[in-house]
């Protein structure tokens, strides 16, 4: 059982699975689905729309392809579908955390429970290890920040784009 399995071994219904170059795509996708589901997603014509699916895949490719332990990217499956994504970054060193740098869900399989198991999951994670977990949320994404408040995070900061918000066990 990997590491990121283990994240939702209380639900049998769920799973993460490390994405492979081949999800590339789909994980484009899945971003853009759920940016406009939020009705945050900024007007861009057809163009301008295929270059940020082609950057964003060529991003996930990349990042498959580095294949660093520290900077997971996986695909969330439901009842044997794909229906979301989900990027962790492990900081080791100076301040070791967990940090949930990315979920997004396509939108029929939002408001279900996944991603709050997802995240009760990390906490858990973060709770074994003994480090915080660490996110940013985007500014116009007032509810995903009443998700992460509810379930203990904490604001610590922001930048123009970003509140930055920790949880921790403590």
């Amino acid at each position: 059982m990997t590491w990121l399995s283990r994240l939702l071994d209380d639900d049998a219904s769920l799973a993460l699975r490390p994405a492979t170059v081949d999800d590339a795509e789909l994980l484009a996708d899945i971003v853009m689905a759920a940016t406009e589901a939020q009705g945050r997603r900024p007007e861009m014509s057809a163009a301008d729309e295929a270059d940020w699916r082609k950057g964003f895949a060529g991003w996930s490719r990349q990042t498959v392809e580095q294949a660093d332990p520290g900077n997971v990217l996986a695909v969330v499956v439901a009842g044997g579908q794909v229906v979301g994504r989900l990027r962790l970054v492990r900081g080791t060193g100076g301040e070791a955390f967990l940090r949930l740098a990315g979920i997004q869900l396509l939108p029929a399989w939002q408001r279900r429970g996944i991603g709050t198991t997802i995240i009760r999951g990390l906490q858990d994670a973060a709770r074994r290890e003994k480090v915080p977990l660490l996110l940013g949320v985007e500014k116009d994404n007032a509810g995903a920040r009443r998700l992460y408040e509810r379930l203990g995070f904490v604001h610590v900061g922001e930048d123009d784009e970003e509140h930055q918000l920790r949880w921790t066990s403590a």
